[in-house]
Protein backbone atom coordinates (compact mmCIF):
# COMPACT_ATOMS: atom_id res chain seq x y z
CA UNK A 1 0.00 0.00 0.00
CA UNK A 2 3.06 2.67 0.75
CA UNK A 3 5.38 3.60 -1.54
CA UNK A 4 8.09 3.57 1.47
CA UNK A 5 10.93 1.61 -0.41
CA UNK A 6 11.44 4.86 -2.64
CA UNK A 7 10.62 4.26 -6.34
CA UNK A 8 14.43 4.92 -7.42
CA UNK A 9 15.68 2.06 -5.28
CA UNK A 10 12.45 -0.23 -5.68
CA UNK A 11 13.16 0.31 -9.73
CA UNK A 12 17.10 -0.63 -9.17
CA UNK A 13 16.10 -3.57 -7.07
CA UNK A 14 13.81 -4.69 -9.57
CA UNK A 15 16.77 -4.26 -12.71
CA UNK A 16 14.67 -1.06 -14.23
CA UNK A 17 17.09 1.86 -13.07
CA UNK A 18 17.78 2.82 -16.77
CA UNK A 19 13.81 3.02 -17.35
CA UNK A 20 13.48 5.40 -13.64
CA UNK A 21 16.05 7.84 -15.50
CA UNK A 22 14.04 7.51 -18.92
CA UNK A 23 10.62 8.34 -17.30
CA UNK A 24 12.22 11.10 -14.82
CA UNK A 25 14.07 12.94 -17.65
CA UNK A 26 10.99 12.41 -20.27
CA UNK A 27 8.82 14.21 -17.29
CA UNK A 28 11.80 16.98 -17.04
CA UNK A 29 10.86 17.80 -21.24
CA UNK A 30 7.18 17.35 -20.55
CA UNK A 31 6.84 19.73 -17.13
CA UNK A 32 7.71 22.73 -19.52
CA UNK A 33 4.28 22.51 -20.51
CA UNK A 34 3.33 24.40 -17.45
CA UNK A 35 6.15 27.24 -17.85
CA UNK A 36 5.77 30.43 -18.86
CA UNK A 37 1.54 30.76 -18.10
CA UNK A 38 -0.39 32.40 -15.47
CA UNK A 39 -1.90 30.80 -12.59
CA UNK A 40 -4.88 31.74 -10.74
CA UNK A 41 -6.15 31.22 -6.84
CA UNK A 42 -8.65 28.58 -6.67
CA UNK A 43 -11.23 29.47 -4.17
CA UNK A 44 -14.43 27.35 -5.69
CA UNK A 45 -13.09 28.57 -8.66
CA UNK A 46 -10.49 30.67 -10.35
CA UNK A 47 -9.19 34.02 -9.30
CA UNK A 48 -7.02 36.45 -10.73
CA UNK A 49 -5.90 39.15 -9.13
CA UNK A 50 -4.30 42.94 -10.22
CA UNK A 51 -1.05 42.37 -8.61
CA UNK A 52 0.98 38.97 -9.82
CA UNK A 53 4.34 37.41 -8.25
CA UNK A 54 6.95 35.12 -9.46
CA UNK A 55 8.07 31.86 -9.50
CA UNK A 56 11.74 32.22 -10.18
CA UNK A 57 13.89 28.72 -10.90
CA UNK A 58 17.26 28.23 -8.33
CA UNK A 59 18.73 25.86 -11.25
CA UNK A 60 19.16 29.23 -13.23
CA UNK A 61 17.64 32.20 -11.64
CA UNK A 62 15.02 32.11 -14.83
CA UNK A 63 11.36 32.59 -14.10
CA UNK A 64 9.03 29.41 -14.31
CA UNK A 65 5.44 30.95 -14.04
CA UNK A 66 3.47 33.65 -12.57
CA UNK A 67 1.01 33.49 -9.66
CA UNK A 68 -1.52 36.05 -7.71
CA UNK A 69 -0.17 38.32 -5.10
CA UNK A 70 -3.37 37.55 -3.02
CA UNK A 71 -5.86 40.58 -1.97
CA UNK A 72 -7.49 40.72 1.81
CA UNK A 73 -10.98 40.86 -0.02
CA UNK A 74 -9.79 37.69 -1.84
CA UNK A 75 -8.32 36.10 1.46
CA UNK A 76 -11.93 36.95 3.10
CA UNK A 77 -13.59 35.27 0.44
CA UNK A 78 -11.63 32.18 1.18
CA UNK A 79 -12.10 31.87 4.77
CA UNK A 80 -15.73 32.84 4.15
CA UNK A 81 -16.73 29.96 1.19
CA UNK A 82 -14.68 27.11 3.13
CA UNK A 83 -16.14 28.27 6.71
CA UNK A 84 -19.97 27.81 5.08
CA UNK A 85 -19.16 24.11 3.33
CA UNK A 86 -16.72 22.34 5.73
CA UNK A 87 -19.94 20.73 7.77
CA UNK A 88 -21.44 19.14 4.62
CA UNK A 89 -17.41 17.58 3.45
CA UNK A 90 -17.89 16.47 6.98
CA UNK A 91 -21.13 14.97 6.98
CA UNK A 92 -19.92 12.17 4.14
CA UNK A 93 -18.33 10.41 6.25
CA UNK A 94 -15.16 9.24 7.11
CA UNK A 95 -14.93 6.64 5.31
CA UNK A 96 -16.03 8.32 1.61
CA UNK A 97 -13.65 11.15 2.37
CA UNK A 98 -11.17 8.39 3.46
CA UNK A 99 -11.59 7.28 0.32
CA UNK A 100 -11.40 10.23 -2.00
CA UNK A 101 -8.26 11.09 -0.25
CA UNK A 102 -6.81 6.88 -1.27
CA UNK A 103 -8.26 8.15 -4.65
CA UNK A 104 -6.34 10.84 -4.92
CA UNK A 105 -2.81 9.23 -3.62
CA UNK A 106 -3.53 6.48 -6.57
CA UNK A 107 -3.42 9.62 -8.99
CA UNK A 108 -0.30 11.20 -7.65
CA UNK A 109 1.46 7.89 -7.72
CA UNK A 110 0.52 7.60 -11.71
CA UNK A 111 1.59 11.49 -11.80
CA UNK A 112 4.72 10.92 -9.50
CA UNK A 113 7.47 11.73 -12.15
CA UNK A 114 5.46 15.05 -13.32
CA UNK A 115 6.20 16.54 -9.65
CA UNK A 116 9.23 14.89 -9.90
CA UNK A 117 10.78 17.17 -11.97
CA UNK A 118 8.21 19.80 -11.33
CA UNK A 119 10.69 19.75 -8.01
CA UNK A 120 14.03 20.21 -9.70
CA UNK A 121 13.09 23.53 -11.63
CA UNK A 122 11.37 25.04 -8.47
CA UNK A 123 12.81 24.24 -5.14
CA UNK A 124 16.26 22.53 -7.21
CA UNK A 125 15.82 19.24 -5.20
CA UNK A 126 17.71 16.25 -7.54
CA UNK A 127 16.01 13.73 -8.92
CA UNK A 128 16.33 10.58 -6.15
CA UNK A 129 15.39 12.94 -3.58
CA UNK A 130 12.57 14.50 -5.21
CA UNK A 131 11.45 11.16 -6.11
CA UNK A 132 11.84 9.93 -2.67
CA UNK A 133 10.15 13.43 -1.36
CA UNK A 134 6.73 12.65 -3.87
CA UNK A 135 6.96 9.05 -2.58
CA UNK A 136 6.51 10.44 0.90
CA UNK A 137 3.41 12.81 -0.13
CA UNK A 138 1.68 9.56 -1.18
CA UNK A 139 2.43 7.75 1.97
CA UNK A 140 0.91 10.77 3.85
CA UNK A 141 -2.02 10.50 2.14
CA UNK A 142 -2.66 6.85 2.60
CA UNK A 143 -1.30 6.54 6.22
CA UNK A 144 -4.12 9.34 7.18
CA UNK A 145 -6.88 7.60 5.08
CA UNK A 146 -6.28 3.99 6.31
CA UNK A 147 -5.64 5.83 10.01
CA UNK A 148 -9.24 7.25 9.86
CA UNK A 149 -10.25 3.91 8.51
CA UNK A 150 -8.14 1.73 11.25
CA UNK A 151 -10.10 4.33 13.76
CA UNK A 152 -14.10 4.11 12.75
CA UNK A 153 -13.84 7.83 12.52
CA UNK A 154 -12.37 8.47 16.33
CA UNK A 155 -16.06 7.51 16.98
CA UNK A 156 -16.66 4.93 20.59
CA UNK A 157 -18.88 3.94 23.07
CA UNK A 158 -17.58 5.49 25.91
CA UNK A 159 -19.65 3.61 28.33
CA UNK A 160 -23.05 3.83 31.07
CA UNK A 161 -22.26 6.38 33.69
CA UNK A 162 -25.66 5.70 34.90
CA UNK A 163 -27.69 2.60 33.84
CA UNK A 164 -29.98 4.24 31.49
CA UNK A 165 -27.15 6.06 29.68
CA UNK A 166 -25.50 5.45 27.14
CA UNK A 167 -22.54 7.63 25.84
CA UNK A 168 -20.24 7.82 23.47
CA UNK A 169 -17.25 9.85 22.56
CA UNK A 170 -17.26 11.56 19.13
CA UNK A 171 -14.52 13.35 17.60
CA UNK A 172 -15.43 16.16 15.43
CA UNK A 173 -13.65 18.62 13.04
CA UNK A 174 -13.01 22.52 13.99
CA UNK A 175 -13.62 24.27 11.06
CA UNK A 176 -10.88 25.98 8.48
CA UNK A 177 -7.64 25.02 8.80
CA UNK A 178 -5.07 27.64 7.37
CA UNK A 179 -2.38 25.53 6.46
CA UNK A 180 1.11 27.55 5.79
CA UNK A 181 3.52 25.33 4.03
CA UNK A 182 7.22 25.69 3.49
CA UNK A 183 9.64 25.52 -0.10
CA UNK A 184 11.80 22.13 1.28
CA UNK A 185 9.39 19.39 1.02
CA UNK A 186 6.65 18.68 -1.21
CA UNK A 187 5.41 16.31 1.19
CA UNK A 188 5.03 18.25 3.81
CA UNK A 189 2.93 20.43 1.85
CA UNK A 190 0.85 17.09 0.76
CA UNK A 191 0.54 16.31 4.66
CA UNK A 192 -0.35 19.42 5.79
CA UNK A 193 -3.68 19.96 3.61
CA UNK A 194 -4.65 16.06 3.60
CA UNK A 195 -4.87 15.86 7.80
CA UNK A 196 -6.84 18.42 8.48
CA UNK A 197 -8.93 17.18 5.26
CA UNK A 198 -9.65 14.02 5.88
CA UNK A 199 -11.24 14.10 9.37
CA UNK A 200 -13.68 16.37 7.92
CA UNK A 201 -12.29 20.02 8.08
CA UNK A 202 -11.88 22.32 5.22
CA UNK A 203 -8.12 23.42 4.32
CA UNK A 204 -6.65 26.91 2.78
CA UNK A 205 -3.14 26.24 1.54
CA UNK A 206 -0.90 29.22 0.92
CA UNK A 207 2.13 27.49 -0.43
CA UNK A 208 5.84 28.75 -0.57
CA UNK A 209 6.34 30.97 -2.82
CA UNK A 210 9.54 28.36 -4.17
CA UNK A 211 7.50 25.86 -4.82
CA UNK A 212 3.38 27.62 -6.09
CA UNK A 213 3.46 25.26 -9.42
CA UNK A 214 3.71 21.91 -8.05
CA UNK A 215 1.65 23.31 -5.35
CA UNK A 216 -1.51 24.57 -7.36
CA UNK A 217 -1.28 20.89 -9.68
CA UNK A 218 -1.62 19.29 -5.89
CA UNK A 219 -5.12 21.04 -5.40
CA UNK A 220 -6.23 20.62 -9.08
CA UNK A 221 -5.15 16.71 -8.04
CA UNK A 222 -7.46 16.95 -4.88
CA UNK A 223 -10.40 18.19 -7.02
CA UNK A 224 -9.94 16.16 -10.00
CA UNK A 225 -10.04 13.18 -7.06
CA UNK A 226 -13.54 14.05 -5.66
CA UNK A 227 -12.50 16.84 -2.97
CA UNK A 228 -15.26 19.25 -2.91
CA UNK A 229 -14.02 22.75 -4.48
CA UNK A 230 -16.10 24.55 -1.51
CA UNK A 231 -13.50 22.58 1.30
CA UNK A 232 -10.00 22.88 -0.11
CA UNK A 233 -8.64 26.17 -1.47
CA UNK A 234 -4.90 28.04 -2.89
CA UNK A 235 -3.90 31.29 -1.82
CA UNK A 236 -0.89 32.72 -3.57
CA UNK A 237 0.83 35.26 -2.03
CA UNK A 238 2.63 37.36 0.95
CA UNK A 239 2.79 36.64 4.44
CA UNK A 240 1.90 40.25 5.87
CA UNK A 241 -1.61 39.99 3.94
CA UNK A 242 -2.69 36.34 3.39
CA UNK A 243 -0.26 35.03 6.23
CA UNK A 244 -1.55 37.25 8.48
CA UNK A 245 -5.64 37.27 7.93
CA UNK A 246 -5.05 33.61 8.00
CA UNK A 247 -3.80 33.51 11.69
CA UNK A 248 -5.67 35.78 13.03
CA UNK A 249 -9.05 35.62 11.07
CA UNK A 250 -12.17 34.36 13.88
CA UNK A 251 -13.23 32.16 11.32
CA UNK A 252 -9.83 30.29 11.15
CA UNK A 253 -10.11 27.14 13.68
CA UNK A 254 -6.43 26.26 13.68
CA UNK A 255 -3.13 27.04 11.81
CA UNK A 256 -0.67 24.19 10.40
CA UNK A 257 3.16 25.50 9.87
CA UNK A 258 6.30 24.54 9.01
CA UNK A 259 9.06 27.25 9.29
CA UNK A 260 11.45 28.85 10.84
CA UNK A 261 11.24 29.32 14.82
CA UNK A 262 10.53 32.79 15.02
CA UNK A 263 7.97 32.91 12.42
CA UNK A 264 6.26 29.87 13.95
CA UNK A 265 6.29 32.06 17.55
CA UNK A 266 4.58 34.82 15.85
CA UNK A 267 2.17 32.67 14.47
CA UNK A 268 1.74 30.55 17.59
CA UNK A 269 1.37 34.16 19.76
CA UNK A 270 -1.19 36.07 17.22
CA UNK A 271 -3.26 32.71 16.68
CA UNK A 272 -4.43 32.34 20.41
CA UNK A 273 -4.17 35.98 21.34
CA UNK A 274 -8.32 36.36 21.74
CA UNK A 275 -9.04 32.72 21.96
CA UNK A 276 -7.62 29.17 22.02
CA UNK A 277 -7.29 27.03 18.76
CA UNK A 278 -5.01 24.34 17.40
CA UNK A 279 -1.29 25.83 16.39
CA UNK A 280 0.30 22.94 14.74
CA UNK A 281 4.23 24.20 14.29
CA UNK A 282 7.41 22.16 13.37
CA UNK A 283 9.95 25.17 13.43
CA UNK A 284 13.40 23.75 12.60
CA UNK A 285 16.08 22.44 14.66
CA UNK A 286 20.11 22.53 14.81
CA UNK A 287 20.20 18.99 14.16
CA UNK A 288 23.54 17.33 16.04
CA UNK A 289 24.83 13.92 15.32
CA UNK A 290 27.35 12.63 17.78
CA UNK A 291 30.45 10.20 16.63
CA UNK A 292 31.63 8.54 19.09
CA UNK A 293 35.04 6.90 19.71
CA UNK A 294 33.71 3.57 19.19
CA UNK A 295 31.95 3.99 16.17
CA UNK A 296 32.37 2.37 12.73
CA UNK A 297 34.27 5.64 11.04
CA UNK A 298 33.24 4.55 7.44
CA UNK A 299 29.55 4.17 8.34
CA UNK A 300 29.90 7.43 10.52
CA UNK A 301 31.45 9.57 7.59
CA UNK A 302 28.97 8.55 4.76
CA UNK A 303 25.81 9.13 7.37
CA UNK A 304 27.25 12.72 8.35
CA UNK A 305 27.65 13.59 4.87
CA UNK A 306 24.40 12.28 3.71
CA UNK A 307 22.52 14.26 6.63
CA UNK A 308 24.66 17.27 5.94
CA UNK A 309 24.55 18.04 2.64
CA UNK A 310 21.41 16.46 1.13
CA UNK A 311 18.99 18.73 -0.66
CA UNK A 312 21.89 21.37 0.26
CA UNK A 313 21.29 21.62 3.73
CA UNK A 314 18.10 22.49 3.44
CA UNK A 315 16.09 20.07 5.71
CA UNK A 316 14.76 20.94 8.87
CA UNK A 317 16.66 17.40 9.81
CA UNK A 318 19.60 18.72 8.32
CA UNK A 319 23.00 17.90 10.77
CA UNK A 320 24.71 20.83 11.06
CA UNK A 321 26.50 20.41 14.27
CA UNK A 322 28.53 17.57 14.38
CA UNK A 323 30.31 16.65 17.78
CA UNK A 324 33.21 13.74 17.32
CA UNK A 325 34.98 12.54 20.12
CA UNK A 326 38.70 13.74 20.61
CA UNK A 327 39.95 10.37 20.26
CA UNK A 328 38.89 9.63 16.75
CA UNK A 329 38.86 13.83 15.98
CA UNK A 330 42.31 13.75 13.28
CA UNK A 331 41.09 9.75 12.28
CA UNK A 332 37.53 11.22 11.36
CA UNK A 333 37.75 14.41 9.74
CA UNK A 334 39.81 13.87 6.43
CA UNK A 335 37.64 10.86 5.77
CA UNK A 336 34.69 13.74 5.97
CA UNK A 337 36.40 16.25 3.64
CA UNK A 338 37.56 13.52 1.53
CA UNK A 339 33.67 12.34 1.11
CA UNK A 340 32.46 15.77 1.10
CA UNK A 341 35.04 16.96 -2.17
CA UNK A 342 33.35 13.61 -3.82
CA UNK A 343 29.68 15.57 -3.81
CA UNK A 344 28.89 16.42 -7.13
CA UNK A 345 27.35 19.47 -7.57
CA UNK A 346 25.19 21.25 -10.51
CA UNK A 347 21.84 21.30 -12.04
CA UNK A 348 19.50 18.66 -9.95
CA UNK A 349 17.86 17.43 -13.25
CA UNK A 350 21.24 15.48 -14.24
CA UNK A 351 21.65 12.33 -13.47
CA UNK A 352 24.73 12.85 -11.55
CA UNK A 353 24.39 15.33 -9.55
CA UNK A 354 23.65 14.93 -5.83
CA UNK A 355 23.66 18.50 -4.32
CA UNK A 356 21.36 21.32 -6.00
CA UNK A 357 21.42 25.30 -5.81
CA UNK A 358 19.86 26.93 -2.75
CA UNK A 359 16.44 27.54 -3.02
CA UNK A 360 16.32 31.39 -3.93
CA UNK A 361 18.79 34.37 -4.31
CA UNK A 362 17.80 35.51 -0.31
CA UNK A 363 19.12 32.13 0.51
CA UNK A 364 22.61 32.68 -1.92
CA UNK A 365 23.11 35.97 -0.18
CA UNK A 366 22.92 34.55 3.12
CA UNK A 367 25.45 32.37 2.59
CA UNK A 368 28.27 34.93 0.98
CA UNK A 369 27.53 36.87 3.80
CA UNK A 370 27.91 34.37 6.63
CA UNK A 371 31.80 33.27 4.64
CA UNK A 372 33.52 35.95 6.92
CA UNK A 373 31.94 33.92 10.48
CA UNK A 374 33.10 30.57 8.41
CA UNK A 375 36.68 31.84 8.79
CA UNK A 376 36.31 33.69 11.73
CA UNK A 377 34.68 30.87 14.08
CA UNK A 378 36.41 27.89 12.61
CA UNK A 379 38.55 26.11 10.15
CA UNK A 380 37.15 26.18 6.74
CA UNK A 381 38.31 22.12 5.77
CA UNK A 382 36.02 21.79 2.85
CA UNK A 383 34.08 24.54 0.48
CA UNK A 384 33.31 28.00 2.02
CA UNK A 385 32.89 29.43 -1.54
CA UNK A 386 29.17 30.62 -3.43
CA UNK A 387 29.82 29.75 -7.34
CA UNK A 388 30.06 32.16 -10.14
CA UNK A 389 27.58 31.27 -12.27
CA UNK A 390 23.59 30.94 -13.37
CA UNK A 391 21.46 29.87 -10.86
CA UNK A 392 22.17 29.66 -6.64
CA UNK A 393 24.68 27.70 -6.15
CA UNK A 394 27.31 27.36 -2.77
CA UNK A 395 30.12 24.54 -1.60
CA UNK A 396 29.28 22.11 0.96
CA UNK A 397 31.04 23.13 3.49
CA UNK A 398 32.75 22.32 6.88
CA UNK A 399 34.17 24.18 9.50
CA UNK A 400 35.73 22.39 12.10
CA UNK A 401 37.62 23.58 15.65
CA UNK A 402 34.29 25.78 15.87
CA UNK A 403 33.29 26.62 19.86
CA UNK A 404 29.85 25.17 21.39
CA UNK A 405 29.26 29.04 21.65
CA UNK A 406 29.89 30.05 18.31
CA UNK A 407 26.96 31.59 15.88
CA UNK A 408 27.18 29.12 13.40
CA UNK A 409 26.79 26.07 16.05
CA UNK A 410 23.93 27.29 18.09
CA UNK A 411 21.70 29.10 15.00
CA UNK A 412 19.55 27.31 12.08
CA UNK A 413 21.05 28.14 8.94
CA UNK A 414 19.37 26.16 6.64
CA UNK A 415 22.09 25.95 4.54
CA UNK A 416 25.16 23.09 3.82
CA UNK A 417 27.37 24.09 6.00
CA UNK A 418 28.38 21.57 9.23
CA UNK A 419 30.10 22.84 12.39
CA UNK A 420 32.08 20.64 13.95
CA UNK A 421 32.76 20.14 17.39
CA UNK A 422 35.39 18.44 19.37
CA UNK A 423 33.76 16.01 22.69
CA UNK A 424 35.34 14.43 25.21
CA UNK A 425 32.67 12.06 25.36
CA UNK A 426 29.44 10.63 24.64
CA UNK A 427 27.74 12.15 27.65
CA UNK A 428 29.50 15.67 27.16
CA UNK A 429 27.62 15.75 24.08
CA UNK A 430 24.46 14.87 24.78
CA UNK A 431 24.59 17.44 27.60
CA UNK A 432 25.52 20.39 24.70
CA UNK A 433 22.82 18.92 22.58
CA UNK A 434 19.95 19.57 25.91
CA UNK A 435 21.34 22.95 26.46
CA UNK A 436 20.29 23.57 22.38
CA UNK A 437 16.79 25.30 22.54
CA UNK A 438 15.71 23.31 19.71
CA UNK A 439 14.83 19.33 19.69
CA UNK A 440 13.83 18.43 16.09
CA UNK A 441 16.61 15.23 15.31
CA UNK A 442 19.76 13.77 15.78
CA UNK A 443 21.69 11.01 15.28
CA UNK A 444 24.34 8.42 17.07
CA UNK A 445 27.55 6.78 15.40
CA UNK A 446 28.62 3.92 18.18
CA UNK A 447 28.73 0.15 18.17
CA UNK A 448 28.63 0.11 22.13
CA UNK A 449 25.01 -1.05 22.34
CA UNK A 450 25.22 0.93 25.95
CA UNK A 451 26.46 4.39 24.54
CA UNK A 452 23.23 4.08 22.01
CA UNK A 453 20.49 3.50 25.43
CA UNK A 454 22.59 5.96 26.97
CA UNK A 455 21.63 8.29 23.86
CA UNK A 456 18.05 7.55 23.18
CA UNK A 457 17.32 7.72 27.05
CA UNK A 458 18.91 11.38 27.45
CA UNK A 459 18.57 13.10 24.04
CA UNK A 460 15.89 15.79 24.63
CA UNK A 461 15.18 15.71 20.81
CA UNK A 462 12.01 14.25 19.31
CA UNK A 463 13.75 12.04 16.51
CA UNK A 464 16.73 10.07 17.08
CA UNK A 465 18.74 7.32 15.22
CA UNK A 466 21.88 5.19 16.03
CA UNK A 467 24.16 4.05 12.89
CA UNK A 468 21.86 5.55 10.33
CA UNK A 469 24.06 5.68 6.98
CA UNK A 470 21.65 6.27 4.96
CA UNK A 471 21.23 9.50 6.66
CA UNK A 472 22.04 9.67 10.32
CA UNK A 473 19.66 12.51 11.22
CA UNK A 474 17.34 12.37 8.29
CA UNK A 475 15.17 10.23 6.25
CA UNK A 476 11.87 9.72 8.59
CA UNK A 477 9.48 7.58 6.87
CA UNK A 478 5.86 8.00 7.09
CA UNK A 479 4.41 5.46 9.66
CA UNK A 480 7.68 4.21 11.22
CA UNK A 481 9.45 7.23 12.15
CA UNK A 482 7.00 9.95 13.54
CA UNK A 483 8.78 13.10 12.77
CA UNK A 484 8.09 15.39 15.74
CA UNK A 485 10.03 18.27 17.12
CA UNK A 486 10.47 19.30 20.97
CA UNK A 487 11.32 22.27 23.02
CA UNK A 488 11.25 24.98 19.88
CA UNK A 489 10.97 22.51 17.23
CA UNK A 490 7.53 22.31 17.52
CA UNK A 491 4.07 23.12 19.37
CA UNK A 492 2.21 20.04 20.18
CA UNK A 493 4.98 16.94 20.85
CA UNK A 494 3.36 14.91 18.15
CA UNK A 495 4.80 14.05 15.01
CA UNK A 496 3.58 14.19 11.48
CA UNK A 497 3.02 10.12 9.71
CA UNK A 498 2.33 9.22 13.56
CA UNK A 499 -0.89 7.55 14.57
CA UNK A 500 -1.37 10.70 17.10
CA UNK A 501 -1.57 13.32 13.88
CA UNK A 502 -5.16 13.79 13.07
CA UNK A 503 -6.10 13.66 16.35
CA UNK A 504 -4.40 17.37 16.58
CA UNK A 505 -7.16 18.12 13.86
CA UNK A 506 -10.23 17.30 15.42
CA UNK A 507 -12.36 17.93 19.24
CA UNK A 508 -14.04 15.62 21.46
CA UNK A 509 -17.65 15.83 22.08
CA UNK A 510 -19.62 13.89 24.63
CA UNK A 511 -23.08 12.48 23.62
CA UNK A 512 -25.45 10.67 26.28
CA UNK A 513 -28.89 9.38 26.04
CA UNK A 514 -30.71 9.08 29.00
CA UNK A 515 -33.19 5.96 28.19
Amino acid sequence: MFDNEQTFLKMQKEGKEEEFHKLYEQAVEDVKKYFGKEYPNIIAGEVVESKKIKDISPTDGKEIATFQLSSVETTEKAIEVLHNNYKSWYSLGYAKRAHIILNAADKLSEEKFKFSALLAYENGKNRYEAMADVDEGIDFMRYYALNMIENEGFDRLSGKGYPNEESRSVMKPYGVFAVIAPFNFFAITVGMTVGPLVVGNASILKPSSDIPLSSHLFIRLLHESGVPKEVVAYLSGSGSVVGKMLVEHPKIAGVVFTGSRDVGMQIFRKATEFRPKPVITEMGGKDAIIVSDKADIDKAVEGVARAAFGFSGQKCSACSILYVHEKVYDEFMPKLVERTGKITLGDPSKRETFMGPVVNKDAFEKYKSLVPTFEKEGKVMAGGKAQDREGYYVEPTIVADVNRDAYIAKNELFLPVLAVVKATSVEDAVNDINRSEYGLTGGIFTEDRDEIDYYFSSADVGVIYANRERGGSTGAIVGSNPFVGWKMSGSTGKGTGSYYYLQQFLREQSQTIAH
